[in-house]
């Protein structure tokens, strides 16, 4: 952890990933708050000290919040709808801004993530990335087990696709089998897309026994604020689902539950490739 880093708050959107990452930065920051922006997890939160529950588009609330806590840092984490931009409240700080999240809003919700960090930045916070404040509790650290020459072929072709649309602001993993794409991740989520695999395998060939997940981050994505994630239940779909290849980016991934997660890479034969920065 950077030791000039003495304050954080995690702005936390929807899945598990903030949740984690709540416990994590409790332990390493005494100087410490999390803003939830989820209705997901509002009622899991409620245990917890030092949460406070914001709407999206609160804004001036929440900075205040962080001036007067002496907050400078802060880290998106999970998540995050596209806000309905006609039914917003505008406060004094949205009403500087709102012109770019109009905008940002026609384009995809990357680029609304991007304009909300760009306000915080104009307001004097500073985004910091997930992986760089806690590397060893996230990134895998090790590839497991080797993958075939066929596997190396549907990896590249998955990577080929992804990057091709990622101008579009979509997805982050597909599916590839013996040369089949089989799915390409739209809004649902890699979980729901893995979860159509079964029943598509079926009807192309019952030789098709294997297949490959690969999630990466999109061409321009911002690794700061926004990174691929997988866990315990990506694993636990691609078994259901007779996936038994994961490739990600090496150093670019963040893994919820990393030691549970690298015993059942280890148990279930599954091969995790990581590629390196040279394939994109």
């Amino acid at each position: 952890m950077n030791k000039k880093l003495y304050n954080l708050a995690i702005i936390g959107g929807d899945n598990d990933l903030p949740i984690h990452a709540y416990n994590t930065a409790k332990k390493k920051f005494k100087n410490f708050v999390y803003i939830n922006i989820s209705r997901q997890n509002k009622r899991l939160l409620k245990k917890y000290k030092n949460v406070y529950h914001f709407k999206i588009h609160e804004l001036e609330r929440c900075i205040d919040l962080l001036n007067k806590n002496n907050i400078s840092n802060i880290c998106f984490l999970g998540s995050i709808n596209r806000p309905d931009l006609s039914l917003l409240k505008i406060d004094n700080v949205l009403k500087k801004y709102i012109n770019d999240l109009v905008a940002s809003s026609k384009v995809g919700d990357g680029n609304i993530l991007k304009v909300i960090i760009n306000i915080f930045a104009k307001e004097g916070f500073i985004a910091k990335s997930f992986i760089d404040i806690f590397p060893n509790e996230y990134l895998l650290d090790n590839e497991f087990n080797k993958i075939t020459n066929q596997n190396k072929s549907d990896i590249e072709k998955g990577v080929s696709i992804l990057n091709s649309i990622s101008k579009y602001d979509n997805a982050q993993s597909c599916v590839v089998s013996d040369g089949y794409v089989l799915a390409i991740e739209a809004v649902e989520g890699t979980d729901k897309m893995i979860s159509r695999i079964g029943s598509i395998k079926k009807k192309i060939s019952r030789d098709l026994v294997e297949g490959c997940l690969i999630k990466i981050p999109k061409k321009k994505q911002n690794l700061n604020i926004d990174l691929p994630t997988v866990g315990i239940k990506t694993l636990d779909m691609m078994h259901k689902n007779k996936l038994n290849v994961l490739a990600l980016r090496k150093d670019f991934t963040i893994v919820v539950g990393k030691k549970i997660f690298t015993e059942a890479l280890k148990n279930i034969i599954f091969h995790c490739h990581l590629l390196i920065n040279e394939c994109f």
